[in-house]
Protein backbone atom coordinates (compact mmCIF):
# COMPACT_ATOMS: atom_id res chain seq x y z
CA UNK A 1 0.00 0.00 0.00
CA UNK A 2 2.83 2.30 0.78
CA UNK A 3 4.38 1.84 -2.24
CA UNK A 4 1.21 2.46 -4.30
CA UNK A 5 0.70 6.04 -2.42
CA UNK A 6 4.25 6.69 -3.18
CA UNK A 7 4.30 5.50 -6.62
CA UNK A 8 0.69 8.13 -6.57
CA UNK A 9 2.28 11.36 -5.16
CA UNK A 10 5.14 10.39 -7.34
CA UNK A 11 2.20 11.05 -10.41
CA UNK A 12 0.57 13.74 -9.33
CA UNK A 13 4.12 15.56 -8.96
CA UNK A 14 5.25 14.71 -12.10
CA UNK A 15 2.03 16.39 -13.45
CA UNK A 16 2.15 19.27 -11.06
CA UNK A 17 5.73 20.41 -12.88
CA UNK A 18 4.52 19.63 -16.08
CA UNK A 19 1.13 21.78 -15.78
CA UNK A 20 3.08 24.74 -13.95
CA UNK A 21 5.57 24.85 -17.47
CA UNK A 22 2.53 24.75 -19.33
CA UNK A 23 1.61 27.42 -21.18
CA UNK A 24 -1.14 29.30 -19.96
CA UNK A 25 -3.91 31.27 -21.96
CA UNK A 26 -6.86 32.69 -20.96
CA UNK A 27 -8.86 33.43 -23.62
CA UNK A 28 -11.79 36.36 -23.82
CA UNK A 29 -14.81 35.94 -24.89
CA UNK A 30 -17.55 38.33 -25.94
CA UNK A 31 -20.79 36.58 -26.74
CA UNK A 32 -23.80 37.87 -27.73
CA UNK A 33 -26.55 37.21 -24.89
CA UNK A 34 -29.56 39.16 -25.57
CA UNK A 35 -31.40 41.78 -28.05
CA UNK A 36 -34.38 44.57 -27.76
CA UNK A 37 -35.87 45.37 -31.38
CA UNK A 38 -37.17 49.06 -30.66
CA UNK A 39 -40.05 51.01 -31.75
CA UNK A 40 -37.71 53.83 -33.79
CA UNK A 41 -34.60 53.82 -33.90
CA UNK A 42 -31.76 53.57 -31.90
CA UNK A 43 -28.44 55.67 -31.58
CA UNK A 44 -27.00 56.72 -28.87
CA UNK A 45 -26.93 54.49 -25.99
CA UNK A 46 -25.79 55.10 -22.08
CA UNK A 47 -26.16 53.01 -19.20
CA UNK A 48 -26.45 53.84 -15.30
CA UNK A 49 -22.91 53.04 -13.43
CA UNK A 50 -24.71 50.11 -11.54
CA UNK A 51 -25.71 48.32 -15.03
CA UNK A 52 -29.39 47.99 -14.33
CA UNK A 53 -30.91 50.69 -16.35
CA UNK A 54 -29.62 52.30 -20.27
CA UNK A 55 -31.49 54.91 -21.66
CA UNK A 56 -31.12 55.71 -25.80
CA UNK A 57 -31.96 58.28 -28.25
CA UNK A 58 -35.08 57.76 -30.60
CA UNK A 59 -34.55 60.09 -33.40
CA UNK A 60 -37.77 58.99 -34.99
CA UNK A 61 -40.25 59.21 -31.85
CA UNK A 62 -38.44 62.18 -30.50
CA UNK A 63 -38.33 60.73 -27.37
CA UNK A 64 -35.32 59.10 -24.52
CA UNK A 65 -36.59 55.27 -24.16
CA UNK A 66 -35.24 53.94 -20.67
CA UNK A 67 -34.73 49.94 -20.76
CA UNK A 68 -34.48 47.93 -17.48
CA UNK A 69 -31.13 45.92 -18.15
CA UNK A 70 -31.65 43.68 -14.79
CA UNK A 71 -32.25 40.81 -17.02
CA UNK A 72 -29.81 41.15 -20.05
CA UNK A 73 -30.66 38.16 -21.90
CA UNK A 74 -34.23 40.15 -21.87
CA UNK A 75 -34.16 43.58 -21.92
CA UNK A 76 -37.66 45.28 -21.34
CA UNK A 77 -38.67 48.98 -22.66
CA UNK A 78 -39.89 50.34 -19.04
CA UNK A 79 -40.74 53.65 -20.52
CA UNK A 80 -40.18 56.81 -23.71
CA UNK A 81 -40.23 60.41 -22.56
CA UNK A 82 -41.29 62.54 -25.63
CA UNK A 83 -38.47 65.81 -25.98
CA UNK A 84 -39.42 68.97 -28.02
CA UNK A 85 -37.48 67.95 -30.97
CA UNK A 86 -34.46 65.46 -32.27
CA UNK A 87 -32.69 64.00 -29.40
CA UNK A 88 -28.68 63.82 -30.25
CA UNK A 89 -27.08 62.49 -27.41
CA UNK A 90 -27.99 61.56 -23.93
CA UNK A 91 -26.22 60.44 -20.92
CA UNK A 92 -27.03 59.34 -17.26
CA UNK A 93 -25.73 61.11 -13.76
CA UNK A 94 -23.14 58.70 -11.81
CA UNK A 95 -25.82 58.63 -9.15
CA UNK A 96 -28.20 56.57 -11.59
CA UNK A 97 -31.13 59.12 -11.09
CA UNK A 98 -31.55 61.68 -13.86
CA UNK A 99 -31.10 61.56 -17.61
CA UNK A 100 -29.74 64.82 -19.32
CA UNK A 101 -30.16 64.60 -23.38
CA UNK A 102 -29.34 67.19 -25.93
CA UNK A 103 -32.28 67.91 -28.27
CA UNK A 104 -32.09 69.72 -32.02
CA UNK A 105 -35.41 71.55 -31.85
CA UNK A 106 -35.41 72.54 -35.58
CA UNK A 107 -33.65 71.65 -38.65
CA UNK A 108 -33.43 74.67 -41.39
CA UNK A 109 -35.38 74.22 -44.00
CA UNK A 110 -34.94 75.14 -47.86
CA UNK A 111 -36.84 77.93 -49.44
CA UNK A 112 -37.53 79.57 -46.08
CA UNK A 113 -36.49 83.14 -45.51
CA UNK A 114 -33.63 83.74 -43.84
CA UNK A 115 -33.83 84.27 -40.22
CA UNK A 116 -31.37 84.21 -37.17
CA UNK A 117 -30.49 80.73 -37.68
CA UNK A 118 -29.81 80.37 -34.17
CA UNK A 119 -32.29 78.85 -33.05
CA UNK A 120 -32.22 77.39 -29.34
CA UNK A 121 -30.88 73.96 -28.89
CA UNK A 122 -32.42 72.27 -25.69
CA UNK A 123 -31.12 70.35 -22.71
CA UNK A 124 -33.80 68.12 -21.80
CA UNK A 125 -33.21 66.77 -17.83
CA UNK A 126 -35.30 63.63 -16.97
CA UNK A 127 -36.25 62.35 -13.48
CA UNK A 128 -35.11 58.53 -13.29
CA UNK A 129 -35.60 58.70 -9.35
CA UNK A 130 -38.81 56.64 -10.48
CA UNK A 131 -37.78 54.52 -13.88
CA UNK A 132 -40.47 52.72 -14.85
CA UNK A 133 -42.17 57.03 -14.94
CA UNK A 134 -39.65 58.99 -15.57
CA UNK A 135 -40.75 63.00 -15.67
CA UNK A 136 -39.01 65.82 -17.95
CA UNK A 137 -38.33 68.11 -15.13
CA UNK A 138 -36.90 70.86 -16.86
CA UNK A 139 -35.94 72.02 -20.43
CA UNK A 140 -33.10 74.35 -20.69
CA UNK A 141 -32.04 76.14 -23.75
CA UNK A 142 -29.09 75.90 -25.43
CA UNK A 143 -27.42 77.36 -28.47
CA UNK A 144 -28.30 75.67 -31.91
CA UNK A 145 -27.50 71.94 -32.57
CA UNK A 146 -25.84 70.01 -29.62
CA UNK A 147 -24.58 67.36 -31.14
CA UNK A 148 -22.87 65.15 -27.66
CA UNK A 149 -23.25 65.37 -24.03
CA UNK A 150 -21.51 63.82 -21.41
CA UNK A 151 -22.41 64.39 -17.33
CA UNK A 152 -20.38 64.43 -14.43
CA UNK A 153 -20.72 65.86 -10.56
CA UNK A 154 -18.88 68.94 -9.12
CA UNK A 155 -19.77 68.73 -5.66
CA UNK A 156 -23.54 68.25 -5.03
CA UNK A 157 -24.19 70.08 -8.66
CA UNK A 158 -24.43 67.96 -12.28
CA UNK A 159 -22.28 69.06 -14.78
CA UNK A 160 -23.19 68.37 -18.06
CA UNK A 161 -20.39 69.23 -20.97
CA UNK A 162 -21.91 69.74 -24.58
CA UNK A 163 -20.41 69.93 -27.73
CA UNK A 164 -22.39 72.65 -29.97
CA UNK A 165 -21.69 71.79 -33.11
CA UNK A 166 -23.44 74.80 -35.38
CA UNK A 167 -23.89 73.11 -38.79
CA UNK A 168 -23.19 76.05 -41.37
CA UNK A 169 -26.70 77.27 -42.69
CA UNK A 170 -26.40 78.88 -46.32
CA UNK A 171 -28.85 81.39 -47.84
CA UNK A 172 -28.58 82.50 -51.13
CA UNK A 173 -30.86 85.57 -52.33
CA UNK A 174 -32.68 85.60 -48.67
CA UNK A 175 -34.05 82.33 -48.53
CA UNK A 176 -32.07 79.52 -46.85
CA UNK A 177 -31.09 76.84 -49.45
CA UNK A 178 -29.48 74.24 -46.71
CA UNK A 179 -26.56 73.14 -45.11
CA UNK A 180 -23.98 72.99 -48.13
CA UNK A 181 -22.18 75.78 -49.89
CA UNK A 182 -23.80 76.78 -53.27
CA UNK A 183 -22.81 79.44 -56.07
CA UNK A 184 -23.49 82.80 -54.39
CA UNK A 185 -24.69 81.29 -51.14
CA UNK A 186 -23.60 82.33 -47.58
CA UNK A 187 -22.95 80.92 -44.75
CA UNK A 188 -24.86 82.69 -41.78
CA UNK A 189 -24.28 80.23 -38.82
CA UNK A 190 -22.38 81.01 -35.95
CA UNK A 191 -18.81 79.14 -35.03
CA UNK A 192 -19.56 76.23 -32.88
CA UNK A 193 -18.85 76.47 -29.10
CA UNK A 194 -18.51 73.91 -25.80
CA UNK A 195 -21.07 74.66 -23.38
CA UNK A 196 -21.07 73.41 -19.76
CA UNK A 197 -24.30 73.66 -17.81
CA UNK A 198 -23.98 73.44 -14.55
CA UNK A 199 -27.46 72.69 -11.85
CA UNK A 200 -28.36 70.99 -8.80
CA UNK A 201 -30.73 67.94 -9.03
CA UNK A 202 -32.76 69.23 -6.23
CA UNK A 203 -33.86 72.29 -8.10
CA UNK A 204 -33.14 71.04 -12.09
CA UNK A 205 -34.93 74.66 -13.18
CA UNK A 206 -32.23 76.56 -11.88
CA UNK A 207 -28.69 76.39 -13.52
CA UNK A 208 -25.93 78.34 -15.34
CA UNK A 209 -24.52 77.95 -18.50
CA UNK A 210 -20.86 78.94 -19.05
CA UNK A 211 -19.78 79.08 -22.62
CA UNK A 212 -16.69 78.50 -24.10
CA UNK A 213 -15.83 80.10 -27.65
CA UNK A 214 -12.69 77.93 -29.22
CA UNK A 215 -9.79 80.32 -30.58
CA UNK A 216 -9.25 80.15 -34.36
CA UNK A 217 -5.47 80.63 -33.19
CA UNK A 218 -5.62 77.78 -31.33
CA UNK A 219 -7.29 75.75 -33.90
CA UNK A 220 -4.37 77.55 -36.28
CA UNK A 221 -1.60 76.26 -34.77
CA UNK A 222 -2.75 73.36 -34.52
CA UNK A 223 -3.19 73.12 -38.09
CA UNK A 224 -6.81 72.14 -38.54
CA UNK A 225 -8.69 71.34 -41.77
CA UNK A 226 -11.15 74.77 -41.37
CA UNK A 227 -9.90 76.75 -38.20
CA UNK A 228 -12.70 79.41 -38.50
CA UNK A 229 -15.37 76.34 -38.21
CA UNK A 230 -14.56 74.39 -35.02
CA UNK A 231 -17.83 71.91 -35.31
CA UNK A 232 -17.63 70.17 -31.82
CA UNK A 233 -19.02 66.75 -32.90
CA UNK A 234 -18.58 64.07 -29.58
CA UNK A 235 -17.45 64.77 -26.15
CA UNK A 236 -15.70 61.81 -24.03
CA UNK A 237 -14.74 62.45 -20.02
CA UNK A 238 -11.74 61.20 -18.32
CA UNK A 239 -12.24 58.92 -15.59
CA UNK A 240 -10.73 60.34 -11.72
CA UNK A 241 -9.64 63.70 -13.73
CA UNK A 242 -12.24 66.96 -14.60
CA UNK A 243 -11.28 66.52 -17.95
CA UNK A 244 -12.79 66.34 -21.51
CA UNK A 245 -12.17 65.62 -24.50
CA UNK A 246 -14.25 66.62 -27.79
CA UNK A 247 -13.51 65.53 -31.06
CA UNK A 248 -13.47 68.33 -34.31
CA UNK A 249 -14.48 65.85 -37.18
CA UNK A 250 -14.44 67.74 -39.70
CA UNK A 251 -11.07 69.84 -38.68
CA UNK A 252 -9.95 66.47 -37.95
CA UNK A 253 -8.64 66.73 -34.41
CA UNK A 254 -8.98 66.62 -30.69
CA UNK A 255 -9.92 69.80 -28.12
CA UNK A 256 -9.02 69.54 -24.65
CA UNK A 257 -10.90 70.99 -21.77
CA UNK A 258 -10.15 71.38 -18.32
CA UNK A 259 -13.40 70.94 -16.08
CA UNK A 260 -12.38 72.61 -12.97
CA UNK A 261 -11.02 75.83 -14.86
CA UNK A 262 -13.93 75.83 -17.44
CA UNK A 263 -11.40 76.54 -19.65
CA UNK A 264 -9.86 75.11 -23.06
CA UNK A 265 -6.30 73.75 -22.17
CA UNK A 266 -5.44 72.59 -25.86
CA UNK A 267 -6.04 71.03 -29.01
CA UNK A 268 -4.44 68.47 -31.70
CA UNK A 269 -4.51 67.61 -35.08
CA UNK A 270 -4.66 64.12 -35.75
CA UNK A 271 -3.10 64.22 -38.83
CA UNK A 272 -3.50 61.43 -41.72
CA UNK A 273 -2.39 57.65 -41.58
CA UNK A 274 0.67 56.05 -43.49
CA UNK A 275 -0.02 54.00 -46.52
CA UNK A 276 -2.18 50.17 -45.50
CA UNK A 277 -4.31 48.01 -47.67
CA UNK A 278 -7.89 49.16 -49.54
CA UNK A 279 -10.14 48.31 -51.49
CA UNK A 280 -10.93 51.86 -53.22
CA UNK A 281 -13.47 50.33 -55.81
CA UNK A 282 -16.97 49.97 -55.89
CA UNK A 283 -17.06 46.89 -57.94
CA UNK A 284 -18.55 44.52 -56.37
CA UNK A 285 -15.57 42.38 -55.21
CA UNK A 286 -13.56 43.08 -52.36
CA UNK A 287 -10.14 43.48 -52.88
CA UNK A 288 -7.39 44.80 -50.52
CA UNK A 289 -4.63 45.36 -53.57
CA UNK A 290 -4.30 49.12 -53.32
CA UNK A 291 -2.87 51.58 -51.14
CA UNK A 292 -4.86 54.26 -49.00
CA UNK A 293 -4.16 57.28 -48.65
CA UNK A 294 -1.66 57.25 -51.62
CA UNK A 295 -3.76 55.63 -54.38
CA UNK A 296 -7.02 57.89 -54.03
CA UNK A 297 -8.29 59.64 -56.90
CA UNK A 298 -9.71 62.44 -54.53
CA UNK A 299 -5.91 63.61 -52.64
CA UNK A 300 -7.70 66.87 -50.84
CA UNK A 301 -8.09 65.01 -47.91
CA UNK A 302 -7.51 61.54 -48.39
CA UNK A 303 -5.86 59.64 -45.25
CA UNK A 304 -6.72 62.57 -43.03
CA UNK A 305 -8.96 60.46 -40.06
CA UNK A 306 -11.38 63.13 -39.09
CA UNK A 307 -12.56 61.22 -35.89
CA UNK A 308 -16.31 60.86 -34.73
CA UNK A 309 -16.72 59.49 -31.24
CA UNK A 310 -13.65 59.51 -29.43
CA UNK A 311 -12.90 57.33 -25.50
CA UNK A 312 -10.63 57.86 -23.17
CA UNK A 313 -8.69 54.32 -21.85
CA UNK A 314 -9.85 53.02 -18.44
CA UNK A 315 -6.70 54.58 -17.17
CA UNK A 316 -7.08 57.87 -18.52
CA UNK A 317 -3.96 58.17 -20.01
CA UNK A 318 -5.04 57.71 -23.56
CA UNK A 319 -7.54 58.55 -25.78
CA UNK A 320 -9.03 55.89 -28.88
CA UNK A 321 -9.75 58.06 -31.71
CA UNK A 322 -13.10 56.28 -34.24
CA UNK A 323 -11.74 57.32 -37.21
CA UNK A 324 -14.56 57.77 -39.52
CA UNK A 325 -13.87 60.30 -42.22
CA UNK A 326 -16.28 62.88 -43.67
CA UNK A 327 -15.22 63.94 -47.12
CA UNK A 328 -15.14 61.10 -49.21
CA UNK A 329 -11.77 59.56 -49.31
CA UNK A 330 -11.44 60.81 -45.84
CA UNK A 331 -10.86 59.15 -42.52
CA UNK A 332 -8.21 56.61 -41.24
CA UNK A 333 -10.28 53.47 -42.08
CA UNK A 334 -10.13 52.43 -38.40
CA UNK A 335 -9.39 53.42 -34.91
CA UNK A 336 -6.05 55.31 -33.31
CA UNK A 337 -4.39 55.43 -29.60
CA UNK A 338 -3.46 58.77 -28.69
CA UNK A 339 -0.78 59.83 -25.70
CA UNK A 340 -2.83 63.41 -24.00
CA UNK A 341 -0.42 65.71 -25.84
CA UNK A 342 -1.29 64.48 -29.19
CA UNK A 343 1.45 61.86 -29.82
CA UNK A 344 0.13 58.96 -31.81
CA UNK A 345 0.54 55.66 -29.83
CA UNK A 346 -0.84 52.92 -32.50
CA UNK A 347 -3.38 52.77 -35.32
CA UNK A 348 -4.44 49.48 -36.69
CA UNK A 349 -2.84 50.11 -40.10
CA UNK A 350 -5.50 48.48 -42.17
CA UNK A 351 -6.28 45.55 -40.29
CA UNK A 352 -9.92 45.77 -39.16
CA UNK A 353 -10.61 46.24 -42.54
CA UNK A 354 -8.79 43.10 -43.95
CA UNK A 355 -10.76 41.43 -40.70
CA UNK A 356 -14.08 42.62 -42.18
CA UNK A 357 -13.11 41.43 -45.46
CA UNK A 358 -12.29 37.61 -44.38
CA UNK A 359 -15.58 37.77 -42.24
CA UNK A 360 -17.34 38.78 -45.34
CA UNK A 361 -18.60 42.02 -43.75
CA UNK A 362 -16.76 44.36 -46.07
CA UNK A 363 -18.79 47.33 -47.24
CA UNK A 364 -18.18 47.16 -50.89
CA UNK A 365 -20.23 49.62 -51.96
CA UNK A 366 -18.55 52.07 -49.38
CA UNK A 367 -14.93 51.51 -51.09
CA UNK A 368 -15.07 54.93 -52.76
CA UNK A 369 -16.68 56.61 -49.55
CA UNK A 370 -14.57 56.04 -46.00
CA UNK A 371 -14.18 52.16 -46.31
CA UNK A 372 -15.93 50.43 -43.35
CA UNK A 373 -16.41 53.97 -41.10
CA UNK A 374 -15.61 53.42 -37.90
CA UNK A 375 -17.86 55.53 -36.34
CA UNK A 376 -18.53 54.22 -32.54
CA UNK A 377 -15.83 53.63 -29.58
CA UNK A 378 -15.87 52.84 -25.57
CA UNK A 379 -13.39 51.51 -23.57
CA UNK A 380 -13.12 49.38 -20.16
CA UNK A 381 -11.42 47.57 -17.98
CA UNK A 382 -12.79 43.76 -17.92
CA UNK A 383 -10.95 42.17 -14.73
CA UNK A 384 -7.42 42.76 -15.24
CA UNK A 385 -7.60 43.70 -18.64
CA UNK A 386 -8.71 46.83 -20.91
CA UNK A 387 -10.48 46.28 -24.15
CA UNK A 388 -11.48 48.93 -26.66
CA UNK A 389 -14.70 48.46 -28.44
CA UNK A 390 -15.35 49.81 -31.97
CA UNK A 391 -18.10 49.83 -34.35
CA UNK A 392 -18.42 49.65 -38.14
CA UNK A 393 -21.24 51.75 -39.16
CA UNK A 394 -21.03 50.32 -42.39
CA UNK A 395 -19.96 46.62 -41.90
CA UNK A 396 -22.21 46.65 -39.32
CA UNK A 397 -20.07 44.49 -36.83
CA UNK A 398 -17.71 45.46 -33.50
CA UNK A 399 -13.97 44.90 -32.93
CA UNK A 400 -12.74 43.96 -29.99
CA UNK A 401 -8.97 45.06 -29.11
CA UNK A 402 -6.58 44.37 -25.38
CA UNK A 403 -5.18 47.49 -25.10
CA UNK A 404 -3.75 46.72 -21.91
CA UNK A 405 -0.44 47.88 -23.79
CA UNK A 406 -1.58 51.45 -25.29
CA UNK A 407 1.30 50.80 -27.88
CA UNK A 408 0.81 47.56 -29.06
CA UNK A 409 -3.31 46.68 -28.56
CA UNK A 410 -4.04 42.94 -29.74
CA UNK A 411 -6.72 42.54 -31.47
CA UNK A 412 -9.01 39.83 -29.75
CA UNK A 413 -12.41 39.04 -31.46
CA UNK A 414 -15.20 40.28 -34.43
CA UNK A 415 -18.98 40.22 -33.93
CA UNK A 416 -21.49 41.01 -36.04
CA UNK A 417 -23.95 44.01 -34.39
CA UNK A 418 -27.23 45.11 -35.81
CA UNK A 419 -27.26 47.24 -38.63
CA UNK A 420 -25.89 50.84 -38.93
CA UNK A 421 -24.60 50.28 -35.27
CA UNK A 422 -23.44 53.98 -33.73
CA UNK A 423 -23.67 53.70 -30.39
CA UNK A 424 -22.10 51.61 -27.59
CA UNK A 425 -21.25 51.51 -24.07
CA UNK A 426 -18.74 49.52 -22.20
CA UNK A 427 -20.29 48.36 -18.67
CA UNK A 428 -17.56 46.23 -16.80
CA UNK A 429 -19.93 46.31 -13.36
CA UNK A 430 -22.08 43.76 -14.62
CA UNK A 431 -19.28 42.46 -17.85
CA UNK A 432 -21.25 43.73 -20.56
CA UNK A 433 -21.42 45.97 -23.67
CA UNK A 434 -24.36 47.16 -25.26
CA UNK A 435 -24.53 47.99 -28.56
CA UNK A 436 -27.03 50.62 -30.32
CA UNK A 437 -27.98 50.03 -34.28
CA UNK A 438 -29.91 53.07 -35.55
CA UNK A 439 -31.04 51.45 -39.32
CA UNK A 440 -31.96 48.41 -37.48
CA UNK A 441 -33.38 49.90 -34.68
CA UNK A 442 -32.11 46.89 -32.05
CA UNK A 443 -29.73 47.11 -28.37
CA UNK A 444 -27.86 44.38 -28.66
CA UNK A 445 -26.41 42.48 -24.76
CA UNK A 446 -22.72 41.17 -25.61
CA UNK A 447 -21.76 39.15 -22.13
CA UNK A 448 -17.82 38.98 -21.00
CA UNK A 449 -16.11 34.91 -20.00
CA UNK A 450 -12.92 34.47 -19.55
CA UNK A 451 -11.69 30.94 -19.93
CA UNK A 452 -8.95 28.56 -20.17
CA UNK A 453 -7.81 27.03 -23.13
CA UNK A 454 -8.07 22.81 -23.22
CA UNK A 455 -4.90 20.92 -22.65
CA UNK A 456 -3.03 21.15 -19.55
CA UNK A 457 -3.47 18.49 -18.03
CA UNK A 458 -3.26 19.25 -14.44
CA UNK A 459 -6.77 20.99 -15.42
CA UNK A 460 -8.22 17.49 -16.97
CA UNK A 461 -6.98 15.66 -14.21
CA UNK A 462 -8.71 18.09 -11.90
CA UNK A 463 -11.62 17.79 -14.26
Amino acid sequence: MLRILIGVAAVIAIIVVVAMQWPQESTPEFVEIGQLTVDGNAEIVRSSADGQLLVYTNAERKSIDIVDLSAPQAPVVLASVSVPGEPTSVDISPDGLWALATVHVRQPQKGEPATDPRLPGMLAVIDLREPATPVLASVIGIDNHPDSIAVTTAGDDLVAVVAIENEPVFVKDGEIVGDEQTDGSADISSPGVVQIISMNPATPRTWSVTTLEIPMGLLFNAEMLYPEDPQPEFVALSPGRHMAAISLQENNGILLVDLAAAEISGAFNLGRVTDRPADLKDDGTTSLTQNYPADSPQPNQAGARTPDAIAFSPDGQYLLSADEGEAPMSGGRGFSVWTLNGDLAWDDGGAIEALAAQANLYPDNRSEEKGIEIEGISAGRFGTRDFAFVVSERGSFMVIYDISNPNAPEFVQLLETGVGPEGIVAIPSRNLIVVAAEKSGTLTVYSYESSVKSGNPLTQLLN
